[in-house]
Parts: C-alpha cells; sequence; structure tokens
C-alpha cells in the first residue's frame, strides 16, 4: 500500500524532452534520443549512425555520405 501513495522517483505525468539529439553517438545506455519522430533507446547491436545515408536501385548501388 505504501508504494502505491508514495510512487517513488521516475513517476511522472507529463515530461517534454528539447533539443534531443537525433541519433546515439556518445550516448550512454539509457539515454534517449530521437530518430524518426521516434523516442529511442540506445542499444549495442542497433545503431543510428550520424550522418548515414543511402540510395540505391536495381543494377547499381550509390551511397551518399553527408
Amino acid at each position: 500500500m505504501q508504494n502505491m501513495q508514495n510512487a517513488g522517483e521516475g513517476r511522472n505525468t507529463f515530461t517534454v524532452f528539447t533539443a534531443l539529439q537525433s541519433d546515439d553517438s556518445g550516448l550512454e545506455p539509457g539515454a534517449v534520443f530521437e530518430h524518426g519522430g521516434q523516442l529511442r533507446v540506445p542499444l549495442i547491436y542497433s545503431p543510428y549512425v550520424r550522418g548515414s545515408q543511402a540510395t540505391g536501385s536495381v543494377g547499381t548501388v550509390t551511397v551518399t555520405i553527408t
């Protein structure tokens, strides 16, 4: 009963995140970033590399790095 009355640390009814970076470069595990309009948490096996972009078509491959 006490836990229900005293929710403790990290329980919020409203949170605003501003100026989030768009990739996980330099972030520690558990931090958050925005990618494609979604809030994400960095994972070791699924990176969101900064400045990586690729386009292609049948028969040829074009890679553009910005």
